[in-house]
């Protein structure tokens, strides 16, 4: 059985959850925390497959707790369930979240969500192997595309295009790309999937933003070898 903790500062919301997600009680054990601290206490006590936090919350927001859970319990699949936020929280939750839902969300695709991130961690049978892929940060970038992306957005008048076609090269920019723009924050009806459609969304400054500061920064300064 499947074991979910959800985690709000609001009870009503906490209820709501509980109220619609009533009929995975014989699919899901699930447990309710009022914020970061009681999320942390309930995961020492018992292991859990996936956490769904908001991001904006007293004390110990959304992205702390994540962060916070990928370091104490990195097999713990990270999701992110959240309203309007600002870019700058959007952009902490980026290395944090495997995936992002905007409220309201409805129980179906909350859970689709949590069924396919949980049948793609128990593809990975090994637990150093699940352990090891909940805790990566990044994709690590090659300082070619750094280069790239320095000179190409150091001029006023490079077509996005061309941005794109850099990006697209490298993987790991792209991955955080595409899951910026289909975050909770932009609230987008339907996914992006194309590299040049999310880079025309973003735009140069939302770009210059997160593949520079965001990433690069982060993956030229590791923790660890």
């Amino acid at each position: 059985m499947r074991r979910v903790l959800f985690v709000d500062d609001e009870p009503r919301i906490l209820e709501g959850l509980r109220r619609m997600l009533r009929a995975q009680r014989q699919e899901w054990e699930m447990a309710f925390a009022p914020g970061g601290e009681a999320a942390l206490v309930l995961l020492e006590a018992s292991p859990f497959d996936v956490i769904v936090s908001d991001m904006r919350m007293p004390g110990m927001d959304g992205a702390k707790l994540l962060a916070q859970v990928r370091e104490l319990h990195p097999q713990v699949v990270r999701i992110v369930l959240s309203g309007h936020t600002s870019l700058s929280t959007a952009l902490r939750a980026v290395p944090v979240a495997h995936q992002f839902l905007a409220k309201p969300c409805d129980a179906g695709t909350l859970r689709v969500a949590i069924e396919r991130a949980c049948h793609l961690k128990g593809l990975l049978n090994d637990d150093s192997i699940r352990r090891t892929v909940g805790a990566l940060r990044d994709l690590p970038s090659p300082p070619r595309t750094y280069d790239a992306l320095t000179q190409a957005l150091g001029e006023a008048d490079t077509p996005l295009q061309k941005i794109a076609r850099i990006v697209g090269q490298d993987v790991g920019i792209s991955a955080k790309i595409l899951q910026l723009v289909n975050s909770a924050f932009f609230g987008l009806a339907h996914s992006i999937t194309n590299v040049e459609h999310a880079v025309i969304y973003l735009g140069i400054n939302t770009l210059r933003s997160l593949a520079l500061s965001v990433e690069i920064l982060r993956v030229f300064q590791p923790k660890t070898p």
